[in-house]
């Protein structure tokens, strides 16, 4: 990946997109990948077969994560990508630097292949010219204090599109919430223990009994000897000191 992202983004000679043609063609054999004639019943040579072959590529990367088939997706669309970024940028009126938005747009491909479907030989020219927008999307917001741009998709890409399927932006978004939440329940677990280990021996006993192993409240008063109302307030005590105990730790720590 880190060759493709450095690279100058010019277009390629006829020579340059014939070899990595060429080497397409072999990663695809390597990994017993039919070629866009046989998979898509394109004909050889069309505009058809050229983003076929890049679809099926690109379907290689998702299922292997061979940089080999990265760099080759680059190499083969390289000019189309930079193409649709200027034209994007200029159509939208945004004072924008299109290099930057091509590299967004080449980290996102690399990092969030999953969602990709390549059901059809134009898959990857609406699936990028997708991520392409949305990444003008982010940089504009970046710049510009202003109400939400709202991108229509031409028509290839309504008909192009998967709206079952997340964005990769979404999906890395919905990921860092999960980690983000799972860390805070963790951290909020391990407070309550030690607050919940520094009650004494008969609060931890109630507070197990009713909680962990849900008794009701006769039952426990009747094992300990004591009257419900009596249980009642232990219970009641015990959570109020976890609470305050919680309460302490959190607000040293600047969590309050």
């Amino acid at each position: 990946m880190a060759h493709a992202l450095k690279s100058a983004p010019v277009a390629f000679a006829p020579a340059a997109v014939s070899s990595a043609t060429s080497r397409a063609e072999s990663v695809l054999a390597r990994h017993r990948r039919a070629g866009p004639v046989e998979q898509f019943g394109v004909d050889a040579g069309s505009n058809e077969a050229v983003e076929g072959l890049a679809t099926l590529v690109m379907d290689v990367f998702r299922e292997t994560r061979d940089p080999e088939a990265f760099e080759l997706l680059v190499d083969l669309r390289r000019d189309f990508l930079m193409r649709r970024v200027r034209f994007r940028v200029r159509q939208l009126g945004a004072a924008l630097d299109a290099d930057e938005v091509f590299q967004d747009v080449l980290v996102n491909v690399y990092r969030y292949p999953d969602r990709f479907d390549a059901r059809r030989p134009g898959a990857f020219r609406a699936w990028v010219s997708m991520i392409i927008d949305n990444a003008i999307r982010r940089r504009f917001r970046k710049r510009v204090s202003a109400p939400e741009l709202v991108l229509t998709p031409d028509d290839e890409l309504c008909r192009a599109e998967d709206v079952r399927a997340r964005e990769p932006v979404d999906e890395a978004a919905r990921r860092e919430a999960g980690e983000e939440a799972a860390a805070a329940v963790g951290i909020l677990l391990a407070a309550y223990w030690q607050a919940f280990a520094s009650l004494n021996d008969r609060e931890r006993l109630v507070l197990h009994l009713v909680e962990v192993e849900g008794r009701r409240y006769a039952e426990v008063a009747e094992r300990l000897r004591i009257r419900p109302e009596a249980l009642k307030m232990v219970v009641f005590r015990a959570r109020r000191r976890i609470h305050d105990r919680l309460t302490v730790m959190f607000s040293r720590a600047g969590g309050a």
